[in-house]
């Protein structure tokens, strides 16, 4: 995809950062105890997730179903996005809070490419793993139009949650949430 001026790749994600950011400031939660309604995309809940593919930094390919059995949290976001940048600290903070072996977060960068995801991490360090989705492909396969936006699925790879915009992952209405879905 080309480049556009704002060095924003192309795709869903072309609004100027200023307007992304300021459409990402709204937070729509869709999950049973997290309030709000569900926002119509192209998943539907309650029902498979799609399956995709992802590389990872150093080129491996990783897919949903590698997680099957865990609890997953799929996280859009962009490093031109500060609500996304914001958040990946509490989902840090979250990812240490729980059991690794029955929780994964799996942050998906619909940046341009891995240069400016490198130059964030080089500020800070995060355990769950950063993975590519600069072409939007699993964006566009999910209905994502705006970032954050993460999808919360169960054990069984089923999409339980919907939530668009930022959140702190370790308020402890969404920690006992998530803390029932891995005890499940």
């Amino acid at each position: 995809m080309a480049e556009s001026g704002n060095g924003v790749s192309g795709g869903r994600f072309k609004a100027a950062p200023a307007v992304a950011c300021l459409v990402c400031l709204a937070v729509v939660a869709a999950c049973s105890g997290f309030g709000g309604p569900h926002l119509p995309g192209s998943v539907v809940l309650d029902r498979p997730a799609p399956e995709f593919e992802v590389q990872d930094r150093a080129g491996q390919v990783h897919r949903l179903s590698d997680f099957r059995g865990k609890v997953v949290l799929i996280n859009f976001w962009a490093t031109w996005c500060p609500p996304c940048l914001e958040e990946m600290p509490s989902m840090e903070s979250l990812r240490k809070q729980m059991d690794e072996t029955r929780l994964q977060i799996i942050a998906l960068s619909v940046d341009g490419s891995w240069e400016p995801v490198d130059t964030f991490l080089k500020q800070k360090s995060f355990g769950f793993g950063i993975y590519s989705d600069f072409e939007q492909k699993v964006a566009e396969l999910y209905g994502t139009h705006m970032v954050p936006e993460t999808y919360i699925v169960d054990k069984q790879g089923v999409i339980l949650c919907k939530v668009v915009g930022d959140r702190d992952w370790t308020e402890p209405s969404v920690v006992e949430y998530l803390k029932k879905l891995i005890a499940a």
